[in-house]
């Protein structure tokens, strides 16, 4: 009895701790994959925009131009955006360019189906867009032209779980996802809770099935039993 208690107990505590390690990235939380759909006449590509005052310790006056680029290839051609382009001067509601104005923000690539932006990160001072979420809120998106005029602005971000898709963004006419990579919190703080509770009562149920086992023996049975439970 005292073995089938402990194999219980061990595949139920392996099952509590497989719970929160299915929440573990297996996507960069520092690479956004970018989408859109729907999109005004002219679009290039997206530019994703947070709120970050210019007084932030990130925020510095411009970047480097994003560029067009080709699978495989270590560069692209710039699209020739500078400081004094629509997009790199826009701030409404205290929105501006990412990729333009925070100075962890690497190149924007533009590819055939999607643009791959990343943000620079290290052991003492790293950056992610779950950190971005956190400290400056939700994004939103704005189309840009080849020359940097802006066509149009999505609304604030929704955040979307997947264990099944990367960290990026899903834009569509004035509608803007951030899909966030993994299961969602909640459904984790659940999953653990309930493995907590069944750990919990785990002895319980074990001592009560004991002890309905043991009344249904006969004294010398149960003698005999409880020697082997002493060995």
């Amino acid at each position: 009895m005292k073995k089938l208690s402990v194999i219980f107990t061990a595949a139920v505590m392996a099952f509590s701790m497989a719970l929160p390690v299915s929440a573990v990235k297996h996507e960069d939380p520092a690479v956004a994959y970018i989408t859109y759909a729907d999109a005004p006449e002219g679009t290039v590509y997206t530019d994703i925009l947070i709120k970050l005052p210019t007084d932030d310790e990130s925020y510095t006056d411009f970047t480097q131009s994003p560029e067009v680029c080709k699978d495989g290839a270590k560069g692209g051609t710039s699209l020739g955006i500078t400081a004094d382009s629509e997009i790199a001067k826009y701030s409404e509601d205290g929105y501006i360019s990412l990729s333009l104005h925070h100075n962890k923000a690497l190149t924007l690539c533009i590819y055939s189906d999607k643009e791959v932006l990343k943000m620079a990160t290290s052991k003492i001072d790293s950056c992610d867009f779950i950190d971005l979420s956190v400290n400056y809120g939700a994004f939103k998106a704005a189309y840009i032209d080849g020359e940097g005029n802006i066509l149009g602005v999505t609304d604030a971000s929704e955040t979307a779980y997947s264990m099944d898709t990367p960290y990026g963004f899903s834009a569509k006419e004035n509608g803007l996802t951030f899909q966030r990579h993994g299961a969602h919190p909640r459904a984790i703080a659940i999953g653990i809770a309930v493995s907590v509770l069944v750990i919990i009562s785990l002895p319980l149920i074990i001592g009560l099935i004991y002890s309905k086992r043991n009344k249904r023996l006969k004294p010398s049975e149960l003698a005999k039993n409880n020697k082997k439970d002493v060995k």
